[in-house]
């Protein structure tokens, strides 16, 4: 049934509309949609099934989304949308709206008695090029709503370049964004095939390495450093977060020695950074000394002759570095008295 009309203005034209109440089950998820599409590609399968099954997994895959879990109470207070989708009549697929359209389905499904969730509140457009879909895509998404996640947005731009193969500037013109940050999309996602890491939550890491212009020089100048970090944020029992890498992996490239260690796998991020973070000399030789000053004669009286013969081999190595550190401040010192 139709309501009024409307249109929709893209790129300096203007796009004839209509509002209607369509049944869900006429509408089709659009698989190239950014929030779909990083749902979709996960599933290794996809191209193989059906294109009803196609959109069975895609609505069961939506229902996981947070975004469509915080919709789903919302939708049903208001008794409805308060705004409708946007649907493309030619090819009845859902251009903007997706998740609610996935939030309307879980309705009906639990609630098929209900009037209200068997039809959808749409602004239906006869059909659309290309452009005109990509440029509503980033009008709606890219630039003011925010329900599509990092990690999609990075997706869209990665998916223009590098799977269809279509050209930067298109992608700046109809999307409005910069060259930059399209390039920093795709390196983010690039990053993480080579990796072979699809998981969403991991993409923060990623963005981190990419964006954070110390890090990302240092993993380029280390394939050693590279390697520990991207097998670091894959290991399921990390304990830092995306953020607490990006605070914290500057600090240790800042100490060379300290990130030689982390580099070969001696210790960990954290145990890096507690290092790297101790700005004082005098706290670096209070915690050697204190080390020192916890040895006693009863931890020597049950060593066996080789752990003896290796106690003292550590002596000596501490009483080179001790040397070494000695000479610099004593340099340190004859520099700054001449220079009075």
């Amino acid at each position: 049934m139709e309501d009024d009309d409307n249109s929709i203005a893209i790129m300096g034209e203007t796009v004839e509309a209509v509002r209607q109440r369509i049944p869900i089950d006429e509408l089709l998820f659009l698989p190239d949609n950014p929030r779909v599409y990083a749902a979709i590609r996960e599933m290794s399968d996809f191209c193989d099934l059906t294109q009803e099954e196609r959109q069975v997994r895609i609505y069961e895959r939506m229902l996981e989304e947070q975004s469509v879990k915080n919709l789903i109470p919302e939708i049903k207070r208001d008794n409805g949308l308060q705004e409708p989708i946007i649907v493309r009549w030619d090819t009845r697929q859902v251009i903007e709206g997706n998740s609610r359209l996935a939030a309307f389905r879980k309705l009906r499904d639990e609630f098929p008695e209900e009037e209200p969730w068997a039809e959808i509140n749409c602004l239906v457009v006869s059909k659309l090029t290309e452009e005109q879909q990509t440029r509503l895509l980033g009008q709606a998404h890219l630039h003011g709503k925010t329900d599509w996640s990092p990690y999609a947005k990075a997706l869209y731009c990665f998916r223009w370049v590098e799977e269809l193969g279509k050209d930067i500037s298109e992608l700046v013109r109809v999307s409005g964004i910069t060259r930059a940050e399209i390039g920093k999309s795709v390196k983010v996602i690039k990053l993480m095939q080579e990796n072979c890491d699809d998981t969403l939550s991991n993409f923060s890491y990623y963005d981190v390495l990419v964006r954070s212009k110390k890090i990302a020089a240092a993993i380029d100048d280390s394939r050693q450093l590279r390697d520990i970090v991207l097998s670091a944020i894959k290991d399921k029992n990390r304990n830092f977060t995306g953020q607490e890498m990006r605070q914290r992996l500057p600090i240790i490239i800042d100490k060379p020695r300290i990130l030689r260690k982390f580099a070969q796998g001696h210790v960990t991020l954290e145990e890096a950074y507690d290092r790297a973070k101790i700005s004082g000399l005098q706290k670096k030789l209070k915690n050697v000394r204190d080390g020192l000053d916890d040895i006693e004669r009863a931890d020597t009286i049950n060593l066996e002759q080789n752990e003896l013969r290796a106690a003292e081999q550590f002596i000596r190595k501490i009483g080179r570095e001790v040397k070494r550190v000695s000479t610099m401040i004593e340099q340190e010192l004859t520099s700054r008295s001449e220079a009075k």
